[in-house]
């Protein structure tokens, strides 16, 4: 890396594709554990490129040919759209809204333990997992409604 670019503060995406690395030369069994910790920990702690290339000096990576998108490097225009993809992503993105994961995983265990508790005493007791379902359900509604609305 030049100079210049060692200069260069670092983001969290850049923290995180070193641990990266650092995992892989892990289960390469370039490094041993303790050595990944280490490493990891100060990997974290950089602020700047030429902190974390002193990481890698003794492993193959070449961290110079990443070719990462540094928002930097990006018109607004360009930061405008990667801030709107990624909004989209945490708000409106795939899978089941969080509420309704809440709901489903709170649901089950509440439920088996009232069914364990019936089981235990012999009689079926009363259904209580009923009140922190409908609050779930309710919030799950809430927040598919107002993402729906956006």
């Amino acid at each position: 890396m030049t100079d210049d670019q060692g200069k260069l503060r670092i983001s969290n995406d850049d923290r995180d594709r070193a641990v990266e690395q650092l995992q892989q030369a892990l289960d390469e069994g370039r490094i041993e554990l303790g050595e990944f910790d280490e490493r990891a920990k100060a990997a974290y702690e950089a602020k700047t490129n030429a902190e974390l290339d002193l990481i890698f000096d003794d492993l193959p990576f070449d961290r110079s040919d990443d070719k990462s998108v540094h928002t930097i490097d990006l018109t607004p225009e360009e930061r405008a759209e990667r801030e709107a993809a990624i909004q989209e992503r945490v708000h409106g993105g795939h899978g089941p809204p969080s509420a309704l994961r809440a709901l489903i995983f709170v649901g089950c265990i509440t439920t088996a333990i009232w069914a364990i508790s019936s089981v235990a005493s012999g009689e079926l007791l009363y259904f209580w997992p009923i009140w922190p379902i409908i609050g779930l359900a309710v919030a799950a509604c809430m927040q598919w409604g107002l993402g729906r609305s956006r």
